[in-house]
């Protein structure tokens, strides 16, 4: 099953998890099956239908804007890094 990588400004909603098994074969499936479980996450992912703008979502270290976007393909062993920028000043 793939793993989800959470970033430590979001383990809040993972009960403190840094690796969450998700089933999924596309990586907005695995996005939606983690916010299912975690829905105060989705906030901090989407904005409507799509990944906020400063959220980068990763598959096996590749970003995936530069694959197949939110319908990239995931497969068993696969792992799902999100990174979540934090603004401050």
């Amino acid at each position: 099953m793939p793993v989800v990588l959470v970033p430590s400004s979001l383990r809040r909603y993972t009960e403190q998890q840094s690796r969450v098994s998700v089933s999924g074969d596309t990586v907005l499936a695995i996005l939606d099956g983690l916010t299912e479980k975690a829905p105060e996450m989705r906030s901090h992912l989407f904005a409507a239908d799509k990944l906020r703008q400063f959220v980068v979502v990763s598959k096996n270290g590749q970003d995936i804007r530069l694959l197949q976007g939110l319908e990239t393909p995931v497969s068993g062993e696969d792992e799902i890094r999100i990174l979540a920028s934090i603004a401050g000043g």
